[in-house]
């Protein structure tokens, strides 16, 4: 009958599979994460039970083996019950399971022998066993693990070495008790998918293991109410923004060209804001004055239309004989009580009794028939002028000023310019001596010498109302006309005076409308001559010309002789309204995008962090080029280390608090590393891995120097290192030095890995070493011997026969040393004294080593 053997065997191991960074020789794994060196000699040991099983016991045994026999049988009886469930009758329930599954269902052709080989490892934590279970080849193989532990470790990167049956030797069956089968299996390690996976969904089940307070289920998120998670979205947001800040306050080339972004956007922002402002208040200037200009040319076109009656009646005058004697009837002022002689006989016209000052008294003269006849002329051609003047019911009034006496109007009484029943009467300015009025008599002795028009006004009148006053000068060039101003005589008949309505044209001018509708604000005011004094009168103003006060353009109108001026403004002045808000918006907006740049270099800072602290700078740029990465190193210095009894240790703690304790401890050693210079390659599992001189070479003493001074300040450190629980954590540690080959390798999750016998070596200088003690290889002692800044206290090591070194699997017996202590050599210039470092060396080698080396001066 054939049969078909399978090995499984249960290896534990810390995930320094072989084949890994630490161990490349193919050998199997114990459970501190180095190669077991017996088991070669544990699978020899398997093959010889298969072969013994194998006769089926009809054989003959030596009376000495029967023992060996039994106590086989006994180890072969212990199976767990944590990988496999099984009935509690051992026997009878396997074979049955075996003849369940034979395809042909004869059950006398199945022959099923179990056995289980203890395996004891180094540390005594824990034993395997590994189980073979025989079958015939119609029947599907089975599987078995057996281990003495209770409970599968939790949170271990666990190693199985599954052994199955490679290829089988065909054999002949003499039947009976005579029969023999020889089979010989090839062993295979690999991972069982089937038994992986009925190991974890079982520790998933038992909820207990992870437990943890930190830990928070998908489950308990979602039973989290609003509150809850609007509070720790916040604590997660201030904590990230409490991290980027520290980064980006921290980091010159995050903080610096933030603050200048900052500072150069804001700048600009405002530079161009300002930019903004000033050509938008020029254009509104611009505007203002041309609006003002509009004023002026509509008061303009209304007085150059107002000056044609005048031209007009002037023309008139000098065409008319009737009027030539007018000014000579009415004749000069003569007040008898300041001249009763010559006036009492004058033919002037008299002053008027009660308004000497200031009127003269016209009822005699126009009481005439002459009077009579030029006032009937005067009314006819004064109302023609009116009606063709186009200005409508602006010019209320036309008048014949005869030696600067008023003394014809039209029409006397006004009513139908006006509105709401006004009626202007004009009587009260008949006789009205222009040139003898104070308050007149500046404007009518302007008007005699003028060349042209002379306005004023608007000026209150005696009928009432303000009104524009335009005079024209009538002169004659002989006819004995003449009047004296200043001592000065000129042939001057007298005036033409107009008067036009200054509400009606302000009205029809549109004035307060227009600006009111372009949101601006106007003053106009005119300069008026008081006995010598320049006095400024508001003629006109919107409802808000006080805005305007400070921050208005002004223009001088052409409208008249006493300085007409308008002040334009607008409600919120010239600068825009936009300025007030532009300013902080471009703050804030600047402070947002430089916020933004920042957030985006710490993370692309925090990112290179991260990547800086996984791969070498000079491997990022390879990397990121596509090009593979190979670097050879002539000489570095490894640093291998692991807890001892960390299998006991983990399978007493949950997953989460194994790796809280690693997490702990290890973020020391980094900083131990950073501190001396020294790159962390990896950590599997309760292993740590450290190089110096690469990927920075430096030189090999150097390079053993930093790595030796790490390596003992981190069994410094443990030495006061505590879990959560209060227990101590114990290391050994193991250096190597000499060549490697580092690089990485594949795409996917890149990892800086080395290679090399240095690798390997380091490992065994860890494996071999001692709780607490650092064992180097005697390459890392002759480096340390020639380190530049430290002596090192190195110490042969000796086996327990007393013999100088010890035995490492693939190497022999090597020279191995431990470094105790380090001190710090203390330089003086003027120092002379030598260590001769060279007799040391022999003395510590016992001549192991002939080679020469130079001595160094230290203090």
């Amino acid at each position: 009958m054939e049969k078909a053997v399978h090995y499984e065997a249960a290896l534990n191991g810390d995930g320094a599979e072989n084949g890994t960074t630490a161990n490349t020789d193919g050998a199997a794994l114990n459970d501190n994460g180095h190669a077991n060196e017996d088991a070669d000699d544990t699978v020899d040991h398997v093959d010889d039970v298969l072969a013994e099983s194998a006769s089926g016991g009809s054989e003959a045994q030596d009376p000495s083996d029967a023992s060996s026999g039994a106590s086989k049988s006994t180890a072969v009886d212990i199976i767990m019950n944590d990988f496999q469930p099984r009935d509690s009758n051992n026997t009878e329930s396997t074979e049955a399971a075996t003849s369940s599954n034979n395809d042909d269902g004869d059950d006398s052709n199945i022959s099923s022998t179990t056995h289980h080989i203890p395996v004891q490892e180094d540390d005594g934590d824990r034993r395997h066993s590994i189980t073979t279970i025989a079958t015939s080849n119609n029947s599907n193989p089975k599987r078995r693990f057996s281990n003495e532990s209770t409970t599968p470790l939790p949170g271990r990167r666990v190693s199985y070495a599954d052994s199955v049956c490679g290829s089988t030797e065909d054999s002949t069956h003499t039947g009976g008790t005579g029969g023999k089968s020889t089979s010989r299996s090839s062993v295979v390690s690999r991972r069982s998918s089937s038994f992986t996976e009925g190991i974890w969904t079982r520790l998933n089940r038992k909820s207990e293991v992870w437990e943890m307070d930190s830990l928070i289920s998908m489950e308990d998120e979602d039973v989290l109410n609003v509150k809850e998670c609007v509070v720790n979205n916040l604590t997660n947001t201030g904590l990230w923004l409490e991290s980027t800040f520290k980064t980006a306050f921290t980091t010159p080339s995050v903080l610096i060209p933030c603050t200048l972004l900052f500072v150069t956007l804001s700048v600009c922002g405002l530079l161009i804001v300002y930019g903004f402002d000033n050509a938008e208040a020029e254009r509104r200037k611009q505007h203002a004055i041309a609006v003002a200009e509009q004023t002026d040319l509509f008061f303009v076109r209304v007085l150059e239309r107002a000056f044609v009656p005048l031209f007009t009646m002037a023309q008139f005058i000098q065409e008319l004989p009737e009027f030539h004697e007018l000014d000579l009837k009415v004749g000069d002022r003569c007040d008898p009580m300041e001249d009763s002689l010559n006036c009492t006989n004058s033919s002037s016209a008299p002053v008027k009794i009660g308004q000497e000052a200031t009127h003269r008294n016209l009822t005699q003269l126009f009481s005439t028939e002459y009077g009579q006849m030029i006032q009937r002329k005067f009314d006819s051609i004064a109302s023609g002028i009116k009606e063709n003047s186009g200005l409508g019911k602006s010019l209320v009034n036309i008048q014949l000023a005869p030696k600067g006496v008023v003394s014809m109007l039209y029409p006397m009484v006004n009513c139908q310019d006006f509105d709401n029943g006004y009626c202007m009467d004009n009587s009260g300015a008949w006789g009205h001596d222009l040139l003898n009025d104070p308050e007149r008599v500046g404007i009518a002795r302007a008007t005699v010498p003028a060349k042209g028009v002379v306005t004023a006004g608007p000026l209150p009148l005696i009928q009432g109302g303000d009104t524009f006053i335009a005079r024209l000068a009538i002169n004659f060039d002989e006819g004995g006309h003449s009047m004296v101003i200043d001592g000065v005589n000129y042939s001057c008949w007298g005036f033409a005076v107009v008067l036009i309505d200054w509400k009606r044209l302000k009205e029809e001018s549109d004035i307060y409308h227009s600006f009111e509708e372009q949101k601006m604000q106007f003053k106009l005011t005119r300069t008026d001559d008081m006995n010598g004094e320049e006095v400024v009168k508001t003629i006109a103003e919107s409802s808000g010309s006080e805005l305007i006060k400070n921050d208005n353009v002004t223009l001088d109108l052409n409208t008249g002789d006493n300085g007409w001026v308008i002040s334009v403004g607008y409600d919120d002045g010239f600068s825009p309204n936009y300025k007030a808000w532009a300013y902080p918006i471009v703050f804030v907006f600047n402070f947002m995008f430089s916020l933004t740049m920042m957030l985006v270099l710490v993370s692309k800072k925090e990112h290179e962090k991260i990547l800086g602290k996984l791969l070498p700078p000079r491997v990022i740029k390879k990397l990121r080029k596509g090009q593979t990465v190979v670097e050879r190193y002539k000489m570095v210095t490894i640093f291998f280390s692991d807890i001892v009894g960390y299998t006991k240790m983990s399978s007493e703690m949950t997953p989460a608090e194994v790796m809280k304790m690693l997490n702990d401890l290890y973020v020391k050693f980094d900083e131990l590393a950073e501190k001396h210079k020294v790159f962390k390659v990896e950590t599997i599992g309760d292993a740590y891995i450290a190089i110096g001189g690469a990927p920075k070479t430096c030189p090999g003493p150097e390079t053993a120097e930093r790595v030796a001074l790490f390596a003992l300040a981190v069994i410094e450190m443990v030495k006061n290192f505590r879990t959560d629980a209060g227990e101590q954590v114990f290391i050994r540690a193991g250096l190597a030095t000499g060549p490697c080959v580092a690089g990485v390798v594949g795409t996917s999750l890149p990892k800086y890995t080395i290679f090399g016998d240095t690798v390997n070596y380091a490992a065994r200088m860890e494996q071999t070493s001692k709780k607490m003690r650092l064992q180097v290889s005697p390459s890392t002692q002759r480096m340390l011997l020639d380190a530049p800044n430290f002596v090192f206290d190195c110490e042969e090591r000796y086996d327990d026969q007393g013999e100088m070194g010890i035995e490492l699997k693939g190497k022999g017996r090597q020279f191995t040393y431990w470094v105790n202590s380090a001190q710090q050599l203390v330089r003086d210039p003027n120092a002379k004294l030598q260590v001769d470092k060279d007799e040391k060396y022999k003395e510590m080698t016992n001549g192991y080593f002939d080679k020469e080396v130079g001595g160094e001066e230290a203090v």
